[in-house]
């Protein structure tokens, strides 16, 4: 059998550009004049070979040896693939522009192909990394802004810290939190720069990571604002440590991780297995985006950010440790003990957790302020971000003096 040039040629893993066309095949990412263009993951690894093979003749057993190696399939299998391609490109198979048919042996890419220019990175440089270190526990955190009170973001899923300054939008957030307060990010233990674990995350490691942090950083007491299943997790954080929890703040979050009696919003045990599943065929590209952030789902730019934030943030294997554990959160139990000042903000159309379990959560909560905001993303950061940011300033500075920063052993404050 044919060797795939995908494993062993780097023609295939750097971008290429014909025409409007760039091609990116490492996020599985295919534009036309920055847009992003559907396609298959089929059809695109066809088209991905026979770019990178431009001006050589593939024949018809390579690309069904490359693009099916494990299964038999027929000619018309490429005839669909090929049809699909054409479409994509606007091409025609009889005056084509990009890929030429060789009758009965296979296809020649006729463009010229080109590596395409690097993109843009964003202006923005990431803030000093620092270590909190506890016993065998290394967590990676940044400090930005030197605001009156301290506020804690918890990320949800994945992230790295480094890398999430490579997107503007989220930089933007961030600098735009860190304007009224001391703002204090970190990566779990298993995400990011933070260290990789064997037996992945509990829940309880976690809220110690939530701590630790605190620590590490001089604060002595805090907001916790949480985002998607960083929500669960400040929560029970609260409640484990209410002297240290000034106020809490959820984002896109939910009380239990999977539907059940009773709690019908979240999704199913076979919706879990198929983002898991989901995971384990496409890590490397856009998991998840159409769901997470569904008004840039078509941004070549974001797609390309969110792909890699993805891959650097964890390996497969520890991804699905998180979406697993995320899975399984509940914390129904402690909803009604929280008795702190809360905020629950949510959008009315989120993709990936519904608003009824916001609602849940707020009427359960003593202290509970519930803002329903417009929109399907479930990222805080797209989207209409500016009232994200507004509705947690206006909450923070409304709390008489209870969030002003208590200080232990300071770090510096960085710009």
């Amino acid at each position: 059998m044919t060797v795939s040039p995908f494993q062993s040629d780097s023609r295939f893993e750097s971008p290429l550009a014909f025409g409007e066309f760039r091609l990116d095949r490492a996020n599985e990412l295919l534009t036309r004049a920055g847009r992003r263009v559907p396609l298959r993951p089929k059809p695109f690894a066809m088209l991905a070979y026979l770019a990178a093979s431009a001006g050589r003749l593939v024949t018809k057993q390579d690309l069904l040896e490359t693009l099916w190696p494990d299964s038999f399939v027929g000619d018309a299998a490429l005839k669909t693939c090929m049809r699909e391609i054409r479409d994509a490109l606007g091409d025609d198979a009889r005056r084509p522009g990009y890929v030429e048919t060789a009758h009965r042996r296979g296809y020649r890419f006729i463009a010229r192909v080109e590596p395409a220019p690097p993109q843009v990175d964003s202006p923005f440089a990431p803030p000093r990394i620092l270590y909190a270190r506890e016993g065998d526990a290394n967590i990676a955190f940044q400090v930005i802004g030197n605001g009156p009170l301290d506020l804690v973001v918890a990320s949800g899923w994945v992230s790295h810290l480094d890398y999430m300054w490579a997107e503007p939008s989220f930089a933007c957030f961030l600098l735009c939190l860190a304007s009224f307060a001391r703002v204090i990010l970190f990566d779990s233990r298993g995400t990011g720069l933070s260290d990789r674990l064997i037996d992945g995350p509990t829940p309880a490691s976690r809220v110690e990571d939530l701590r630790i942090v605190m620590d590490a950083a001089g604060s002595q007491r805090a907001a916790l604002f949480g985002v998607s299943d960083g929500g669960p997790i400040c929560a029970m954080c609260a409640a484990r440590y209410p002297e240290r929890t000034a106020a809490l703040m959820m984002f896109g979050s939910y009380a239990k991780g999977t539907s059940a009696p009773g709690y019908p919003w979240a999704p199913t045990k076979e919706e879990h297995e198929r983002f898991i599943d989901a995971i384990r065929r496409q890590w490397g590209g856009p998991v998840g985006i159409e769901d997470y952030a569904p008004s840039q789902a078509a941004d070549a730019g974001f797609r390309s950010w969110w792909s890699r934030y993805l891959r650097v943030g964890a390996a497969p294997a520890p991804a699905i440790a998180m979406a697993r554990m995320n899975a399984a959160l509940d914390i129904r139990g402690i909803i009604p003990e929280l008795d702190l000042p809360t905020l629950i903000l949510h959008r009315r159309d989120d993709r990936v957790a519904p608003v009824a379990g916001a609602r849940y959560m707020a009427e359960r909560i003593r202290a509970g302020v519930f803002v329903e905001m417009p929109g399907r993303d479930h990222l805080p950061f797209v989207g209409e971000s500016d009232a994200v940011v507004d509705a947690v300033e206006r909450f923070l500075l409304g709390i008489p003096g209870s969030v002003r920063r208590q200080v232990t052993t300071m770090v510096p404050a960085l710009p």
